[in-house]
């Protein structure tokens, strides 16, 4: 009768093949999660109003003096590179979420080699992100260039030479880093410590290194995180720390080291 019994008992479970996550699946997954948190909502926009909102406020309000002095579109864009800060925090939050609620069990069950949820989560991040800040971008463009157009700055054409380049630099640069956010959080796992530790470590000790009384500071400070994208960005080059190509390069390599680490350390580690 105890023999009987015992062979009746349902076998422990053990996930099978069938019911595990496609890729397809997980990007779905991911992206119902990334846009069911208020979260999103909120700094996406607060990020689109601000990085739009300083640059229409300053092409609204701008006072004659300084052409010659700058072009017309770094003084537009300064807002869209500041609210990169917005971006890369909604890239923490959107992998410490899941840790702080307990639901990246439900996650880790349905994906168990792990490293599939982190690229779905990348994936769908920077595509958001990039599509966003592509509309930003151009919109800021178009809205300022316009309000310039009968001042000694002068207004922009897509044609310029270097325009089309910085817009698009603008928007890379800004996925590069939100992504690094999302590598930080996956190593991290926790949303203020994450938080601090890109404000702290990515955004001011870089700025602040540069005080210290040691000249090889400053030729190290161009290639810390947080500022080698920042090429990118110029209309004029000539004066930058880093090539174009030396940024790209640098921006791989961290993002490189951010999510092997990360993926390293995701599947070592107990959910």
């Amino acid at each position: 009768m105890t023999a009987a019994v015992m062979t009746d008992r349902p076998a422990a479970y053990t996930p099978s093949a069938n019911y595990q996550l496609s890729a397809a699946g997980l990007l779905h997954s991911e992206w119902t999660k990334l846009w069911s948190l208020r979260s999103t909502w909120i700094v996406l926009l607060c990020a689109a109003l601000f990085g739009a909102g300083i640059g229409v406020a300053t092409a609204a309000t701008y006072s004659e003096g300084l052409g010659g002095i700058m072009n017309a579109l770094d003084y537009t864009l300064f807002g869209v590179s500041l609210s990169a800060a917005f971006i890369a925090v909604l890239g923490v939050l959107t992998v410490t979420g899941e840790y702080s609620t307990g639901s990246i069990r439900s996650t880790m069950s349905a994906a168990p080699k792990r490293l599939g949820v982190l690229w779905a989560k990348a994936f769908v991040f920077a595509a958001v992100v990039a599509v966003l800040y592509a509309a930003v971008v151009f919109a800021t463009f178009f809205v300022t260039q316009g309000l310039l157009s009968g001042t000694d700055l002068g207004g922009m054409s897509l044609s310029d030479d270097g325009v089309m380049r910085v817009l698009l630099g603008h928007v890379a640069s800004t996925v590069y880093l939100g992504l690094l956010g999302v590598g930080i959080g996956a190593i991290l796992r926790n949303s203020a410590g994450g938080i601090g530790f890109y404000v702290g470590a990515i955004m001011v000790l870089p700025n602040l290194a540069t005080l210290l009384p040691w000249s090889w500071v400053a030729d190290v400070v161009p290639y810390t995180p947080g500022n080698v994208a920042g090429t990118l960005t110029m209309l004029d080059t000539a004066g930058a720390s880093l090539s174009l190509g030396a940024s790209w390069l640098w921006m791989g390599v961290w993002l490189a080291i951010a999510f092997g680490l990360a993926g390293v350390l995701l599947k070592r580690r107990d959910v």
